[in-house]
C-alpha cells in the first residue's frame, strides 16, 4: 500500500493531509490495519461490515457501517460468523466503544434513528479534530448500504449510501 500512496503522489496532485482509508470486509480489515500501521499519514478511516480496533495508538477518526444480521461477521458479541469459523467476535457495538476510548469520547453515543433499517451513533466529546460513528442497518447483512442488494449477502439498505456518507465524512478531515 505504501508503493500505491507514494505513486499516487507522484503522479497526481495530492493532498497529503488528506489521505483516507475505506474498505468491505476484508478489505476494511486491510484498511484498518494500514491505517493504524501508518497513523501519521492516514487521517480517517471508513469501515463496512468490520470495525476491530487494530493496533492504532493515538486517536484516529472512524465512521462504520454493520448490519444486524451480517451472517459473516456478525453484529452481535460473542457469535460466530462463517468468516472466521469457531472464532466468537468481540461485536460491532464493544468494538466502537474501543475506537471511542481511543478517542477520548464520551462513553454513551447518541443516537437516533434516521430511517426505518438505519440507526446512527455517533460519540461526542472526542480528542480535537476526531470522531467515532456507527451506521448500524438493523436487519442488515454482508453489504455496502446503498449498493446493488442483487449484489450482497443478505439485505442492503437503500436507505442511507455508504458511498456518500464516506465521502462526506472524509471531507471534514485533515491530518
Amino acid at each position: 500500500m505504501d508503493g500505491l500512496v507514494k505513486w499516487l503522489e507522484a503522479t497526481y496532485c495530492i493532498d497529503q493531509r488528506a489521505i483516507f482509508a475505506t474498505g468491505f470486509s476484508a478489505g476494511a480489515a486491510f484498511a484498518l490495519i494500514y491505517s493504524c500501521a501508518r497513523q501519521d499519514h492516514i487521517a480517517a478511516v471508513a469501515t463496512v461490515a468490520v470495525e476491530f480496533q487494530l493496533g492504532c495508538t493515538r486517536p484516529m477518526s472512524i465512521l462504520a457501517f454493520h448490519g444486524t444480521k451480517d451472517p459473516l461477521v456478525p453484529y452481535q458479541n460473542g457469535a460466530i460468523g462463517l468468516s472466521l469459523p469457531g472464532v466468537k467476535v468481540r461485536g460491532t457495538e464493544l468494538n466502537m466503544e474501543d475506537w471511542a476510548r481511543l478517542d477520548r469520547c464520551r462513553m454513551a453515543p447518541l443516537a437516533a434513528r434516521m430511517r426505518s433499517q438505519v440507526i446512527r451513533q455517533q460519540w461526542s466529546g472526542c480528542a480535537p479534530g476526531t470522531s467515532v460513528v456507527l451506521y448500524t442497518v438493523v436487519g442488515g447483512g454482508h453489504s455496502w448500504p446503498g449498493a446493488d442488494p442483487n449484489k450482497a449477502v443478505g439485505l442492503t439498505t437503500q436507505q442511507v449510501s455508504a458511498t456518500f456518507q464516506i465521502l462526506a465524512f472524509f471531507n471534514r478531515y485533515r491530518n
